[in-house]
């Protein structure tokens, strides 16, 4: 009797813990970034790439030494697997800054939205954005829409430049792009019933935006329904 009475005293404990450590994830630290400081700081970061004025950081090592035992980023990041696309770089943030999930054209899928939802659920990562770019090989080829053999062909059928895309192919990729970004925005909320709790409840802002490779700037986008988004 004795032994099974320890048994479920343990059981209960184990429940306890695991009901506690559920409540501290779902709950965000009280220093926790919010969307509108996180949204200002990549712009800023931004701005400086654009300028090539990097802000002065601490040194690797250190900042090494600062996040080995933990991350609290201040943004999650869907964007392209493009070599010439690097939010670090781009929005000029620092090891750790950012949680960031790349596939090629930026699409969204079981996989991709779990890695969000962890991003949000328990780094409390309060912003959201999903970033395009200028001509973008993926919906390039969405648009071509020739065949492609084995999982990229798979991939690219989850790209959604739009069905009324101009004539001249410059135009068309350039419409294709915001088309695409759009769309996977809206597929956060639409198949990841984590991150549309946390958009209703005003916990997270969900951003669109399009990097330009010849510029370097972000562009941030609006769905019809929204106020512009201020720089």
């Amino acid at each position: 009797m004795r032994t099974r009475w320890s048994i479920f005293v343990g059981l209960l404990f184990l429940v306890g813990v695991r009901a506690d450590f559920i409540a501290r994830a779902a709950d965000p630290p009280a220093n926790q970034i919010k969307a509108e400081e996180a949204f200002a700081r990549l712009n800023d970061g931004n701005q400086r790439f654009i300028s090539d004025q990097s802000a002065s950081r601490a040194p690797f090592s250190a900042q090494r030494a600062k996040i080995a035992t933990g991350q609290s980023p201040l943004a999650v990041i869907l964007t392209c697997s493009d070599s010439r696309v690097v939010p670090e770089m781009i929005f000029n943030q620092q090891l750790g800054d950012l949680f960031v999930v790349r596939v090629a054209g930026n699409v969204t899928d079981p996989v991709v939205l779990g890695s969000m939802e962890y991003g949000v659920e328990h780094l409390h990562a309060a912003l959201v954005v999903v970033l395009g770019h200028t001509n973008c090989g993926a919906v390039k080829a969405a648009i071509d829409g020739g065949p492609l053999e084995g999982n990229l062909g798979d991939l690219i059928k989850q790209v959604h430049p739009g069905d009324h895309l101009a004539a001249d192919k410059e135009q068309a990729l350039e419409a294709g792009v915001r088309e695409n970004v759009l769309y996977q925005t809206k597929q956060l909320t639409a198949q990841s019933k984590v991150l549309s709790r946390f958009a209703d409840a005003g916990k997270i802002r969900v951003m669109s935006g399009v990097y330009s490779l010849e510029t370097g700037k972000v562009e941030w986008l609006k769905a019809k329904s929204e106020a512009p988004a201020k720089p």
